[in-house]
């Protein structure tokens, strides 16, 4: 699936990083933040750390993060982002959850695709909030970081994965823009919204097959998601 991104958009290039690779960008790139570096290789669970390296790296280098289960759509990646907002956007999210869900769906963010200019504040937030996250629930159940398991987690999705990195971007912006973001202008859309300096796209977008939409007045699918779930069992992914 990465060979078909690269064959669409041939001026890109990629790069995966195994855990050991993992490990070692960490420690060389964040050895200014010592207590990110000493959460990270601590981690045991195999899909918590590659959600904070997700961040992580997206803070640091920028660019676009892909999960191995995304494939590109027939837009260029370099028309995804309108032209006049390209100056404007640091962050591009997608909605994962968005048309057709009802009001009362906890709206949040595809994280299996992600943009971001580097050393962006939004990024930041999300990591310093995942950190604040695992000590206050190691501190809570009496127990070290390395011993964390699937059985005594809360669920990943809302500790490390898309609500965590949802709840982060919008306390984010909310602290930057000194005012609440009015959900309502940003729900249900069919078209990029840009909140601050966040491109937030249409649930279309990342996310075709889970939105339910009433027109055929939508933009393209970008990627498509294959579902994978490699890290759904007791492991919480590949070990």
């Amino acid at each position: 699936m990465i060979d078909d991104c690269l064959q669409k958009n041939p001026t890109h290039r990629s790069e995966i990083l195994t855990d050991t690779l993992g490990d070692l960008y960490v420690k060389e790139n964040f050895a200014f933040r010592p207590e990110i570096v000493e959460t990270y290789l601590a981690l045991p669970i195999p899909i918590l750390k590659a959600d904070f390296l997700r961040y992580l790296l997206l803070y640091s280098e920028g660019g676009i993060w892909n999960d191995l289960d995304v494939s590109c759509e027939d837009t260029p990646i370099k028309d995804w982002v309108p032209k006049d907002l390209e100056d404007k956007a640091n962050v591009v999210v997608g909605w994962e959850f968005d048309a057709g869900w009802g009001e009362g769906i906890v709206r949040q963010f595809a994280t299996w695709t992600i943009m971001a200019k580097p050393r962006s504040r939004h990024m930041l937030v999300v990591i310093d909030d995942i950190l604040d996250a695992i000590y206050r629930f190691t501190e809570e159940h009496n127990v070290a970081i390395p011993d964390l398991t699937t059985a005594i987690l809360p669920d990943v999705v809302d500790f490390t994965g898309p609500r965590r990195f949802t709840r982060g971007v919008f306390r984010s912006l909310e602290s930057t823009l000194q005012e609440s973001v009015d959900m309502k202008s940003i729900s249900n859309i069919l078209e990029p919204v840009l909140v601050g300096d966040v491109l937030i796209l249409p649930g279309y977008s990342f996310a075709r097959s889970v939105n339910t939409y009433h027109t055929n007045d939508t933009g393209p699918a970008l990627v498509t998601h294959h579902y994978a779930g490699s890290w759904k069992n007791t492991h919480g992914g590949e070990t």
